[in-house]
């Protein structure tokens, strides 16, 4: 609806200034800022999110802006590669931001289709850096195929954090070790201390499993390795 609204918005601004004396140069003047050559402008855009990858970065996929999202500024510009997703913003007169993330840092991704999406397009949102990064009204098929690629990436790292998760805690299980001592004393302490580690080891086994980063197969085989190693 925003996209419409901004229309709604500017066919309201377009008529006042028809029916003013004072407003009547304004209309062909905003046609030539805003329309005229928006295609050489697309491609220079483009370029410049080209002239920012890095060394061995391929470019995967890219969009742009519709035109009822900026209408009173530059189009954005969105592009995943194999490494990050970089949305880059140009200013009104020249010059232009850059804001990107690693797949790495994604944890969320997700688009919602705009009304008459041929259009106003899609709107993407993506959280990472506990921060959330959107962009609305991208070209539908672009935008999802940008959904698409990161959907992906978000899965696969969930699975390499989980499993980095179940290897430290299986390598902490496997690495606790018992020291002697000459003494009763010294021995009642070691105990009492990996007592103490064993406990917060198998608390970290379960909150793995409360969270669903492991099973309970998972759980137990982790628990037995960690009784097994101290008792």
């Amino acid at each position: 609806m925003a996209g419409i609204l901004n229309i709604i918005i500017l066919a309201g601004i377009a008529i006042i200034s028809a029916v003013s004396i004072f407003g009547i140069p304004l209309i062909p003047l905003y046609y030539f800022l805003v329309f005229h050559k928006s295609t050489t402008r697309i491609d220079k855009a483009e370029k410049k999110l080209l002239e920012t990858l890095m060394k061995d970065e391929t470019l995967i996929a890219k969009g742009i802006q519709t035109r009822p999202f900026a209408f009173y500024s530059r189009r954005k510009v969105i592009g995943i590669t194999n490494s990050r997703i970089i949305l880059i913003a140009r200013g009104l007169l020249g010059g232009f931001s850059m804001n990107d993330f690693q797949w790495k840092d994604l944890h969320d991704a997700q688009i919602s289709e705009n009304a008459l999406p041929d259009l106003c397009g899609s709107n993407l949102s993506f959280t990472a850096l506990n921060q959330i990064i959107s962009i609305p009204g991208v070209e539908s098929k672009s935008a999802s195929e940008i959904y698409k690629k990161a959907q992906s990436e978000e899965q696969a790292w969930e699975e390499k954090r989980r499993v980095r998760g179940l290897e430290e805690l299986r390598a902490a299980a496997g690495g606790v070790t018992v020291h002697s001592s000459p003494n009763q004393q010294t021995q009642s302490e070691t105990k009492s201390s990996n007592t103490g580690t064993v406990t917060e080891e198998i608390q970290k086994a379960k909150a793995l499993l409360d969270a669903g980063a492991i099973n309970d197969s998972e759980f137990q085989e982790i628990k037995s390795k960690i009784l097994s190693k101290n008792f």
